[in-house]
């Protein structure tokens, strides 16, 4: 490539390059470069080296040879390893047919469409199992009332009794689903408020459940407002997913200890409990869509039965957190605990603003 051009192929924010009839290298741009691995230093080196040798990758050699053929090529869709794997698509044009004539190879990233597919096919599957194993109990409970044990009374109470759990658990997961999409839209309604009126009303709210459990339960406030803007309603949430979490999966005799404090210029709120903790692969996944650790599966309610839950109320508190431009965090130890944190921008509020506290309305 002439010299002259060498800015213009820079300048292109996609990885480019050229190669001539015998696929060797003419040109590749800083973008290939990198996508490549190449050393800066030692890319002029790599003019009329071949294709193959630079990229090592069969597929693009493949869509060259068959530009220089028929004049044009692709689009065909490869992934590129280096230290993170990233999807491209890529076509091939040819100059012409002549001799000289060259072939420009130019690369569109589709690593995050094509994880954004995925997230989307994984979802519509979870969401399918997740309602077809209730669905289908209350089908095989309903056909063994109909064929004549209803008129057991035993039987038709044990049975309508399960057929009820599995409805609440349907009516459990639509709830959830409703709320992870009007977390994940761009709407809400923003509002200045006391971080600390949130976690207080939650707090008490919990209360009754963490006593029912046995669980030493302990609050701490600041004595100073802690002033944030955000969705009311949203933050409401998110408190009372991560407090009711760690009060559902600590023991008899274990203790949750909700904290709400001004650190700097953030609101942070924690959530530490010496329940059963997490092993350190559990919480990189902690906050996907229907995820749940074996043990969390496992572990027995006040009512000595599994805990319930759809894997969702995680996922819901890091889309509400993240769209009111805040972090979470979890530390966590096997058999030890877990710590929530969560970490929202302080906001001081406009004179006489108006409490945006729906219970006021």
């Amino acid at each position: 490539m002439r010299p002259g051009w060498t800015w213009l192929s820079d300048a292109l924010d996609v990885p480019f390059l050229v190669v001539d009839n015998k696929r060797d290298i003419r040109h590749i741009n800083k973008h290939a470069q990198a996508l490549f691995s190449l050393d800066k230093k030692r890319v002029k080196g790599f003019a009329g080296k071949s294709l193959l040798a630079i990229t090592r990758n069969k597929q693009l050699d493949e869509i060259a040879k068959k530009a220089i053929r028929s004049g044009q090529a692709g689009p065909i869709s490869i992934i590129i390893r280096s230290t993170k794997d990233r999807t491209y698509e890529v076509r091939a044009v040819s100059s012409g047919s002549d001799s000289s004539s060259l072939v420009a190879l130019f690369f569109s990233d589709l690593t995050d469409i094509e994880h954004l597919r995925t997230v989307r096919t994984d979802f519509v599957a979870n969401v399918s199992h997740e309602l077809r194993t209730p669905l289908a109990s209350i089908r095989a409970l309903a056909e063994t009332l109909n064929y004549g044990a209803i008129n057991d009374p035993v039987m038709s109470e044990r049975f309508l009794g399960t057929i009820i759990k599995e409805v609440d658990r349907l009516v459990r997961l639509s709830e959830d689903l409703l709320l992870l999409t009007r977390a994940e839209s761009t709407v809400r309604s923003l509002g200045h408020f006391d971080l600390r009126d949130v976690v207080q009303d939650v707090y008490d709210r919990l209360a009754s459940v963490a006593d029912r459990r046995g669980v030493h339960y302990k609050l701490s406030l600041p004595e100073s407002y802690v002033f944030i803007c955000a969705d009311y309603s949203e933050l409401d949430q998110v408190v009372f997913n991560l407090i009711d979490n760690g009060i559902k999966y600590t023991s008899q005799g274990g203790s949750v200890h909700v904290t709400c404090a001004q650190v700097g210029q953030d609101a942070t709120l924690s959530i530490a409990d010496t329940g059963i903790g997490m092993l350190v692969e559990d919480t990189e996944r902690i906050f996907e869509r229907f995820w749940r650790a074996d043990r969390a599966r496992k572990m027995v309610n006040d009512q000595g039965s599994t805990t319930s839950g759809t894997g969702l109320g995680l996922s819901i508190v890091k889309h509400i957190v993240e769209a009111n431009m805040g972090t979470i965090t979890v530390k966590s130890e096997l058999g030890v605990g877990s710590t929530f944190t969560v970490r929202l921008p302080i906001s001081e509020p406009e004179p006489y603003a108006v409490d945006p506290d729906p219970k006021d309305e």
